[in-house]
């Protein structure tokens, strides 16, 4: 996980995200079985108008894995990270949403309160996590505190960060050692080939 700095709120999320938020919880208060729809304003469904600035703050890189171009073969996703079905007052909260690839989006509905943020204050990569450059996994940082470790250790599992990924990062990082011209953003795991 890289860090990213989050940009400001878009005026229609401060405006409203409470209201909707309330508008999600009664609805599915009433049908617990309701399915999510994205609200919608000038004909624009929400998660359209916020996917640019989303992608902005980490280069169009999915905020958990770091892959890189999300879509194709993926698709734009939206990430709830507190997830909308057990937290939907936070259905629209800047704060709660991230630009992610369809492969870490399969998270659902997990979510532990240990869970790291890429655009926390406090977050920075070495505190949790290192490199295992010979098998392309990222691992929790064994000299982390107990707390961090685990955080970690619950963010690789739940965002299944080496579930495909490992393989993955070795090519990209041959590939990185072999260019001469090309720019860091224009690979997938940055912090792995850095």
């Amino acid at each position: 996980m890289r860090k990213f700095k989050r940009l400001p709120e878009p005026v229609v999320l401060r405006d409203n995200w409470e209201e909707w938020g309330l508008l999600w919880e009664a609805r599915q208060l009433k049908n617990p079985g309701a399915r999510f729809q994205w609200r919608q304003v000038d004909n624009e469904r929400i998660n359209r108008a916020i996917l640019p600035m989303l992608k902005q703050q980490t280069d169009d890189h999915c905020s958990f894995c770091d892959s890189y171009p999300v879509s194709p073969p993926g698709k734009d996703t939206v990430e709830h990270f507190k997830p909308k079905s057990k937290f939907p007052r936070e259905a629209y909260h800047w704060a709660n949403l991230y630009y992610c690839c369809d492969f870490c989006q399969q998270k659902g509905d997990d979510y532990e309160e240990e869970l790291l943020r890429p655009d926390a204050d406090d977050y920075e990569f070495d505190r949790y996590f290192r490199w295992d450059y010979t098998t392309g996994e990222l691992m929790a940082n064994e000299s982390a505190s107990p707390e961090d470790e685990s955080a970690a250790r619950e963010t690789i599992r739940l965002y299944r960060l080496n579930d495909g990924h490992p393989t993955f990062r070795k090519m990209q990082r041959r590939r990185w050692q072999k260019c001469n011209d090309e720019v860091l953003n224009d690979f997938p795991y940055r912090g792995f080939l850095e």
